[in-house]
């Protein structure tokens, strides 16, 4: 695994240069090289320097989400029941929501959240069919809007421009983004992972999730692209999808739409990613 701000630096843009750092756990546990042997135990070590975070952590582990039947009282545990990208998703999605904060009841932010998560959720069961580990397909999700939650939050009067754009494609908003920041929300995600030194390979998933390709490769990028068309037009979009366009016309251009099919019923899997999203929003 390769630290993007070995290879690039970048100015961190003025929208979003007052944002305040991920928090160091989460930082560190992205940081983690994947392959290492040692890298449960470290992650772990990472977990427990934080009694909030922990038990923040375990909450989450212990709800229904997870559908472990044993209590999981410790984080030691948590990491032996659930496995090293496993337990990483779950510290992402805990330290993201935590970074979020009180500005989560902001609709704009909230909406950006719903999508990320139903992103995160939809890429987990489209990985299961694929030779894609769920569990990097499930943080691809998380991460991959981090720099239209940072706009959001950077300033969500002026996101406010941003989200009564009228134009039907995601082209449209990142053109509005530019217009109103001077940098969309993908150029933002780069910026980001880059000034806070996260793996390189999160510069593409950021950065290119709404681009549209034919190179027929079916690889996390592809899983987030078709995860994140799913979640709009299952609902969970920054906006609702137009009324004119229904769900299997959205689903029908995104890549790997052969994956999709493989997915539940577009109600039942709407329904099923809505409770899970009740549930975290819950604890």
């Amino acid at each position: 695994m390769e630290l993007a701000s070995r290879t690039r630096t970048v100015a961190l843009p003025k929208a979003i240069s007052s944002l305040p750092p991920l928090p160091t756990v989460v930082v560190r546990a992205l940081q983690m090289v994947s392959n290492n042997d040692e890298r449960l135990r470290q992650l772990h070590d990472v977990i427990c320097a934080d009694p909030a975070f922990s038990v923040e952590l375990l909450k989450l582990a212990n709800s229904p989400l997870y559908g472990i039947s044993t209590e999981i009282r410790s984080t030691l545990q948590a990491a032996i029941l659930m496995g090293y990208e496993r337990l990483k998703g779950i510290v992402l999605t805990v330290g993201m929501r935590s970074y979020l904060g009180d500005a989560l009841h902001l609709p704009a932010l909230r909406a950006s959240w719903r999508h990320s998560l139903a992103c995160a959720m939809i890429a987990e069961e489209l990985a299961a069919v694929s030779a894609i580990d769920k569990d990097v397909a499930y943080t691809a999700g998380i991460i991959h809007d981090i720099g239209r939650l940072a706009l959001i939050a950077s300033d969500t009067r002026k996101y406010e421009q941003v989200a009564k754009c009228e134009g039907p494609g995601a082209a449209d908003y990142l053109q509005k983004e530019r217009e109103v920041f001077g940098i969309d929300h993908c150029q933002a995600g780069e910026a980001l992972v880059i000034a806070w030194r996260l793996p390189f390979e999160f510069i593409e998933i950021t950065s290119r999730h709404h681009e549209h390709t034919e190179d027929g490769l079916f690889d996390t990028l592809a899983v987030v692209k078709s995860s994140c068309a799913t979640a709009d037009a299952l609902g969970f979009g920054f906006r609702p999808a137009p009324a004119d366009r229904n769900c299997g016309e959205i689903l029908g251009r995104a890549p790997a739409y052969e994956r999709l099919l493989l997915l539940p019923q577009p109600e039942e899997l709407a329904s099923r990613i809505d409770r899970k999203i009740q549930c975290m929003d819950s604890m």
